[in-house]
């Protein structure tokens, strides 16, 4: 009989530690706890697709302000402007196989162009104006003659920064020109347009990104005309360039 009941509470001990541990009545399980779980996994599910989408329009608005700082910083490199220049003018010629030199004279230039880096290029037009030294030549008296040359040119700049806000500038043209010779004598009254090219140097001054100053040397030379032969000019350039 004791044998009996021995058995009978070995079997007992062991069902009862196996229900234990199979989560049976010894672990009692909430019947809403799956659920649960599922609602936290879709809520984090969603959260996370939402901060996919925000990075999303996030990376849209870098590629966005990327390209407009490249395009800024492209415009601001090179940049279209105006320039106006006013200059100093000396005139010399041959007419008739002699010599005629000009007093000093003045003009004025305005031109449009674009920078790219350090080069820049342009269209520009421009008249200078200056009287004549009275001089005896073969064909008749040069007395009060006043030249005029009009100029329409395509140029060229290079520039080398030196130091802060100054640099220094190369620069050639090519275009053709309106030689004139306004003289009380007929015989001088005379026009003609021909050839032109010129070549400088200068030093450049930027008071702010988007204005600046030339002053430089240009050489101005003029193809052979009717009224005139060997016609060259010396001019000293001041110039004022609004960037935009």
């Amino acid at each position: 009989m004791k044998k009996i009941l021995s058995v009978i509470a070995v079997s007992a001990f062991v069902l009862t530690a196996g229900v234990a541990l199979a989560g049976g009545p010894g672990k009692k399980m909430d019947a809403g706890c799956p659920e649960a779980c599922q609602q936290q996994i879709d809520d984090l599910n969603s959260s996370q697709a939402q901060q996919n989408e925000q990075l999303g329009a996030h990376g849209k608005q870098l590629e966005n302000h990327e390209g407009r700082i490249k395009t800024l910083e492209a415009d601001a490199y090179d940049p279209w402007y105006g320039r106006i220049g006013v200059r100093a003018a000396w005139m010399f010629q041959e007419i008739g196989g002699v010599d005629v030199d000009s007093d000093a004279g003045f003009g004025a230039a305005l031109a449009f162009g674009r920078q790219f880096g350090d080069f820049r290029a342009e269209l520009e037009v421009a008249h200078q104006a200056a009287d004549l030294e009275n001089t005896i030549t073969p064909v008749g008296t040069i007395t009060g003659a006043e030249l005029g040359v009009t100029t329409v040119m395509v140029n060229g700049y290079y520039e080398v920064p030196v130091a802060d806000a100054f640099a220094v500038y190369a620069m050639a043209g090519l275009g053709f020109a309106r030689y004139e010779i306004d003289d009380n004598d007929v015989v001088f009254n005379d026009s003609d347009n021909t050839f032109a090219y010129k070549a400088g140097l200068g030093v450049t001054y930027n008071f702010a990104d988007n204005m600046a100053a030339d002053l430089g040397y240009e050489y101005l030379g003029v193809a052979d005309t009717d009224v005139a032969d060997d016609i060259d000019g010396h001019n000293i350039v001041a110039s004022f360039r609004y960037k935009f």
